[in-house]
């Protein structure tokens, strides 16, 4: 009998979304680093990125870049979370490429580099204003990676990069990333050599690409939530794409059903989490308890029903509560509700124990 709740997979679409993200940057002589963290580093997720061709498979977390190298230890990883002192040795050992702000981590990353026998490419960060990490002085930049080139012998100084959008909420558009070419041309007139990589940033950069704004020298972008879901660039971006989203569905089991009142019976103080939500009365309703939570998916609002008559109208941590009164299939206990899935969603239910997993 198959257990719920369940995270289910269809390697095919996500194999298309990868190669199909890949081939139309490749027109702009863009370079993809497919992003996993988003699903966890699940297995079937980094074999349909080393399937749709990616050029680098990247993730915040060392553990899951790891497991790519176990998988297949001749595709480049590329660590996109500054390193942490505590894991400099892992980041050489299974990262090939990592993004750094900082001298200090910067002079360790060398000498474990050493250590290791081993050269490591370095991606050096400007803040181009979504203040998360890298450099606010370019100029600061600028000699940070002449240090690099001249000094740290067991590092190479393989680009500059940036991020938008993850923060501060900056958009990327024209002015921002020709500041990163105008940086990156300052370092290649002192190097004397081109870079490897011009990091344009993430998903939130791919309209510059299918609209082809992008600055010509930007060359690299490190993708994930465009390539594993689809769902920010047509509705937030207005980006028709052609990509699947469903590439993930989440299965969850209706535990109870019970008509009830719609607003809170009582003095109204704070939900299990600290908040005091505000409800709307609209007398009685037919509602439904699903087997799944925040702790599983984060916030309920992060999941889609496929079935749009249903309405999800909250949760606790383990309890997912939906209205089915409008719906014309007679819902049940034991019967299964599908959903797509937001960002958080994927993040949070691709990471939790609870969750089962399958691809299809």
């Amino acid at each position: 009998m198959k257990k719920y709740p369940l995270l289910q997979l269809n390697k095919n679409k996500l194999t298309y979304n990868v190669s199909s993200i890949v081939n139309r940057c490749s027109e702009l002589s863009i370079s993809i680093a497919g992003v996993i963290k988003g699903a966890n580093g699940m297995d079937d997720v980094i074999d349909c990125f080393i399937k749709g061709n990616v050029k680098q498979i990247a993730s915040s977390r060392f553990e899951q870049l790891k497991k790519v190298k176990e998988i297949n230890s001749s595709i480049p990883t590329m660590m996109i979370r500054i390193p942490m002192l505590s894991e400099i040795e892992e980041i050489i050992k299974y990262c090939d490429y990592s993004v750094n702000s900082e001298i200090k981590v910067l002079e360790k990353l060398n000498e474990e580099a050493k250590r290791q026998n081993k050269k490591h490419k370095v991606i050096i960060m400007a803040d181009l204003g979504d203040l998360r990490e890298g450099y606010v002085d370019y100029n600061e930049l600028v000699n940070v990676s002449l240090y690099v080139e001249k000094n740290l012998n067991n590092l190479i100084l393989s680009g500059i990069g940036t991020n938008l959008g993850c923060y501060g909420s900056i958009k990327p558009d024209i002015n921002n990333l020709t500041k990163l070419e105008s940086i990156a041309n300052s370092i290649e007139e002192k190097i004397n050599r081109k870079l490897e990589i011009i990091s344009g940033g993430a998903t939130s950069s791919i309209p510059l690409v299918y609209n082809k704004t992008i600055p010509s020298k930007i060359n690299h972008l490190r993708i994930g939530e465009g390539i594993l879901l689809n769902m920010d660039l047509p509705e937030l971006w207005d980006v028709e794409t052609g990509l699947n989203n469903d590439t993930f569905i989440l299965k969850a089991e209706i535990i109870e059903k019970k008509d009830k009142p719609s607003y809170p019976i009582g003095e109204i103080f704070i939900d299990a989490f600290g908040n005091k939500p505000t409800y709307t009365d609209i007398g009685i309703r037919t509602k439904v308890l699903l087997g799944i939570g925040k702790q599983d998916i984060g916030d309920f609002d992060k999941l889609i029903p496929l079935d749009d008559r249903i309405k999800l109208i909250g949760a606790s941590s383990d309890h997912l509560i939906a209205d089915i009164t409008d719906c014309k299939n007679d819902y049940d206990i034991g019967d299964i509700i599908e959903f797509k899935l937001y960002y958080q969603a994927l993040l949070f239910s691709s990471q939790s124990e609870y969750v089962k997993k399958e691809s299809v």
